[in-house]
């Protein structure tokens, strides 16, 4: 892998499951101003791309849940004009509401002499076409990222890998810039990652890593819990031999959000602390680090309506940071330099051991 840092995104993801019309709003676009001015500097925003349930083949555009290409371009503008960059991000969503990861089929068989089994295939023809159309949106707009798809955990296995090459080549056919995929962390597990991978130009990851064993634990005792897994993740880097981002990251401002960050379901007391304590202990374990390409935060706005959320009046206990503590720790961490130039010169000299 290369000595050389990579640069830090400082990013929020933006938009999941937003309707049609969203974007192109006076209160979707006023998010950008409000961004810019907590120090954002690149903006993970997200287009839902339907099928209709996790045995689906075929994806489409939806008149409720997919927001229109002008209204897309129209925000990516107002985002370049702000100095945000933009990865583009469409993501399969299935209207039966199954998680994109459940999306599987059946493995080619003939049971009936003659008759083959196969819904991958056409899937993954469903798929390129979806990936060239948001590529040409991505280029034409000069989106610096394009994540052709996010969390797919069957598909992205490595036995798909020869079904991956023609999406990547025809992303690569209409767009020039810089090509990504947000992988689930236990497929980056794998004895081998697979091969097409390697096609691309870097690596996300949903990273909803677990810094707490129980709730109010404080800043220091994070930093301590993550350590094994910044030193894993320094030599899974190596292994990739690509720039590692945290497609998504975050922790909801709820007791005990730090314990199973990733977890959306629960009710519980308000807690901005716990919050605020994981983005800082994430941002201090990783900053240094020069494999790492930064985050985007998961995540800026709620689409949806999760009484859940509301229930204890001293705050909303979702994953948003505007106006809670999480929010400031997120500024002055986006408004710090690159890195240290002692850990560089670190780095450089461990990686001359190697």
């Amino acid at each position: 892998m290369t000595t050389q840092p990579v640069p830090i995104l400082r990013g929020m993801s933006f938009g999941y499951l937003a309707k049609r019309g969203y974007y192109s709003s006076p209160q979707g676009l006023a998010q950008v101003e409000l961004m810019a001015e907590r120090g954002v500097t690149s903006v993970a925003l997200m287009a839902s791309v339907m099928q209709e349930t996790f045995h689906s083949t075929r994806l489409y555009q939806d008149f409720h849940f997919t927001p229109s290409d002008y209204e897309l371009e129209k925000i990516i503008d107002r985002f370049h004009a702000r100095g945000i960059s933009v990865m583009l991000k469409p993501m399969v969503e299935c209207a039966d509401s199954s998680w994109r990861g459940n999306i599987n089929f059946p493995d080619d068989n003939q049971q009936i002499q003659g008759r083959r089994t196969d819904y991958w295939d056409p899937w993954f023809r469903s798929l390129r076409e979806s990936v060239e159309h948001y590529g040409r949106l991505a280029q034409r707009t000069g989106c610096e990222h394009y994540c052709i798809g996010c969390e797919l955990l069957n598909a992205e296995q490595p036995v798909h890998s020869k079904r991956w090459e023609p999406v990547v080549e025809a992303a690569r056919e209409v767009y020039r810039g810089i090509l990504g995929y947000d992988s689930m962390p236990q497929t980056l597990e794998l004895p081998e990652i697979p091969a097409w991978y390697r096609l691309l130009d870097e690596i996300c990851v949903s990273y909803y890593i677990s810094a707490a064993q129980r709730p109010g634990v404080s800043v220091e005792e994070m930093v301590a819990n993550l350590k094994p897994s910044v030193l894993h993740l320094r030599q899974l880097a190596k292994k990739v031999n690509k720039p590692i981002i945290f497609g998504e990251a975050g922790c909801r401002s709820v007791s005990g959000g730090a314990i199973v960050p990733s977890e959306y379901r629960t009710s519980g007391a308000y807690d901005a602390k716990e919050q605020a304590n994981y983005a800082e202990a994430m941002c201090r374990s990783f900053w240094e680090e020069p494999w790492w390409g930064g985050l985007y935060w998961w995540k800026w706005d709620e689409q949806q309506n999760r009484p859940h959320y509301e229930i204890d009046p001293a705050g909303s206990t979702g994953w948003t940071v505007l106006g809670k503590p999480a929010e400031a720790v997120l500024r002055r961490w986006f408004e710090r330099p690159e890195r240290r130039e002692e850990s560089l010169a670190k780095t450089a000299s461990v990686a001359g051991r190697l």
